[in-house]
């Protein structure tokens, strides 16, 4: 597998990783003392001009994610893969990075590509990571001035985004149907869908494109349709993103 780094998040001193049973030997652990290695299912992306986004999710409570890598098949996958980070400084877990990372691919040929994201999360006592996840940054605005009547006057916080992930398998029928909403708080900004497929090793061009997820905005909820029969045996899932406001 061609393995493409996406970024060092950070420098440690060097020692052994923890690893989780079917990993691949990627770059997401180097440079942690301790690790544990996610492997993702492999993420379809359609060709076009719009991004697929992808979330992963270390497996424990308080973990933070502490790298990144991705596989490819040969050939490069024909696609271009980063991944959303919170605001902040220094650079790090906890900081740009919490539990989840969503990663976001864009195909670079005129046909379905695939990756496969890979997690090197740090446990909860080798990093002290906060809980706000990687794709929820919060801009605080603050602004003082003086009042008419001598008082002084702060500016309320500024509107807050959240991604609602919701995964759900796919059973091996022809049509399936499902759907995702945001909490009753909020206000449905934008939505997206991905297919995924948990094989071993990256499926044929053929098979990505046969199974598509249609999906659009009913009033505040997400409707998506998906066409195409799972191949027999293999696990397929469809996740939803939708982006919130509040």
């Amino acid at each position: 597998m061609k393995r493409a780094l996406l970024g060092a998040l950070v420098a440690a001193a060097l020692g052994a990783g923890v690893v989780a049973p079917g990993a691949s030997a990627g770059t997401e652990c180097e440079g942690l003392p301790e690790c544990i290695r996610v492997v993702g299912p492999w993420v379809s992306v359609p060709a076009g001009p719009l991004p697929t986004y992808f979330r992963v999710r270390c497996p424990g409570p308080g973990q933070t994610v502490g790298g990144l890598d991705a596989d490819f098949p040969r050939g490069g996958g024909g696609v271009d893969v980063t991944f959303l980070g919170a605001l902040g400084g220094p650079v790090g877990p906890g900081i740009t990075t919490g539990r989840d990372v969503v990663f976001v691919a864009f195909a670079t040929r005129p046909q379905a590509g695939t990756f496969r994201p890979l997690l090197g999360c740090i446990p909860a006592s080798g990093g002290g990571g906060r809980s706000r996840t990687s794709y929820e940054p919060i801009r605080r605005l603050a602004v003082v001035a003086p009042a008419a009547v001598g008082t002084m006057l702060s500016a309320a916080r500024g509107p807050t985004l959240t991604r609602r992930v919701k995964t759900v398998r796919l059973r091996e029928g022809a049509r399936q149907a499902a759907s995702h909403s945001c909490r009753p708080a909020e206000r449905l900004l934008s939505f997206s869908t991905a297919i995924a497929f948990r094989t071993r090793t990256a499926p044929p061009t053929a098979q990505l494109a046969s199974i598509r997820a249609t999906a659009r905005r009913a009033g505040g909820r997400v409707l998506v349709t998906v066409r195409g029969r799972p191949p027999a045996g293999v696990r397929v899932e469809l996740q939803i993103h939708a982006v919130c406001v509040r």
